[in-house]
């Protein structure tokens, strides 16, 4: 088949804006999954400065990605 759309005119518009619409709806905006989150900040007074404050904060995360499906099953579905 060609790349060309099929529909013609407002009504084939019309009808791909909705396709696309509906893949969106339908779509997992959520490929990977946090299993572990420590945030921790930590804060003293510079040693020459008291009215200067250091500031750190150390985010730590272990992400798991979700196996995609393969192009067999999203026809299922």
């Amino acid at each position: 088949m060609s790349d060309a759309p099929r529909g013609k005119g407002i009504f084939g518009w019309l009808g791909r804006q909705v396709g696309h619409i509906k893949k969106a709806i339908r779509t997992d905006v959520s490929p990977e999954k946090v299993a572990y989150r420590n945030h921790k900040v930590e804060e003293a007074e510079h040693p020459q400065q008291p009215n200067v404050k250091l500031r750190r904060t150390t985010i730590d995360e272990v992400i798991v990605a979700r196996r995609l499906p393969d192009k067999k099953e999203e026809r299922k579905t």
